[in-house]
């Protein structure tokens, strides 16, 4: 898959379906290729600095579970309504592909995706791939011991 995209973008709202996201990926290991993990944070006037402190520290576990997977990660902070901020932000990293789950927090029913990912999906100008989460996966990676949330991947 990502042999023939130097660039994949992956947004991520510290979900399970975030987590198993980027488990996927860490599976994947390209040849060369860039990895930018993306968070849209809504801008509600709330302490920035305070927010920031607390994405990084989800970053550094997701920096774990993505270590020696062969990508050059990349995570970004952007503001504002996620849709628009994640094509933005593929349009500005020059993004050959958006890989992100199809629920994230908001769990309202729908027909295929995620009202978020269906709005990427539309918008878009380079391919999107919405991976599902298997029926009744919902335990979010984050919330497990680092020791059991992200086992270790060896390289052959």
């Amino acid at each position: 898959m990502t042999r023939h995209h130097s660039t994949v973008l992956c947004p991520v709202d510290f979900s399970a379906d975030s987590d198993h996201t980027l488990q996927y990926l860490a599976g994947v290991h390209p040849e060369q290729g860039s990895l930018i993990v993306l968070h849209v944070a809504e801008d509600n006037g709330t302490d920035r600095q305070a927010l920031l402190r607390k994405h990084l520290t989800k970053f550094s576990a997701y920096s774990e579970l993505l270590a020696g997977s062969g990508w050059d990660v990349r995570f970004s902070i952007e503001y504002g309504a996620p849709a628009k901020a994640i094509v933005m932000a593929a349009e500005r990293h020059r993004a050959s592909l958006i890989v992100m789950g199809s629920h994230g927090r908001n769990r309202m029913p729908r027909l295929l995706v995620g009202s978020t990912a269906e709005a990427v999906l539309r918008q878009a100008t380079c391919p999107v791939s919405i991976l599902r989460m298997a029926e009744g996966t919902t335990e979010n990676l984050m919330d497990r011991e680092k020791e059991d949330a992200f086992p270790q991947t060896a390289n052959a």
